[in-house]
């Protein structure tokens, strides 16, 4: 399991880093639901998860518009651009300030944690086009379904680092 400190205040709650994940990805699907359903024209389907009960694993998928710019020392920094204007709050060991850029980094935190446990396979791809301005985002990981008592169908990521 990696662990991933949420912080008391943000809009994310899950503890670990596969979880936080999860959710980041779920809540921006949702969010451009919603964006779509009030304007179908205006916003783009940017981003795709899904579930599948036979194999216990989430499928994210994700074309996230971006921005690339220097830092002060002549470093190359990407970020994701806040298409949708969705009220996020960060807090704990998320840096992002927008939903779309704690999406990005938490996938690239992923993938950065998969290269140094090489034992667990490549389940996260990300890919930065800096002459579409695209970044893009291939997952596949495994969770765990259950049902409680009242019938209430419960979705978790099964952590699988370190």
């Amino acid at each position: 399991m990696a662990a991933f400190d949420p912080g008391a205040g943000g809009t994310l709650k899950s503890t670990t880093l596969e979880g936080i994940a999860m959710e980041a990805a779920l809540i921006l699907q949702n969010a451009e639901r919603a964006a779509q359903a009030a304007s179908p024209e205006a916003f783009p389907n940017n981003i795709a998860v899904s579930f599948f009960t036979g194999d216990n694993v989430i499928q994210v998928q994700a074309a996230l518009p971006l921005s690339a710019d220097f830092s002060n020392d002549g470093k190359v920094t990407f970020s994701a651009v806040d298409y949708l204007g969705t009220p996020f709050t960060t807090d704990g060991d998320l840096k992002a300030t927008t939903l779309p850029q704690a999406v990005l980094e938490l996938f690239q935190r992923l993938q950065n944690t998969e290269k140094s446990q090489p034992d667990v396979g490549d389940k996260v791809q990300l890919s930065y086009a800096t002459e579409t301005n695209i970044a893009t985002i291939n997952a596949e990981f495994p969770i765990t379904f259950s049902v409680a008592t009242d019938g209430t169908i419960s979705v978790s990521a099964n952590p699988y680092l370190a």
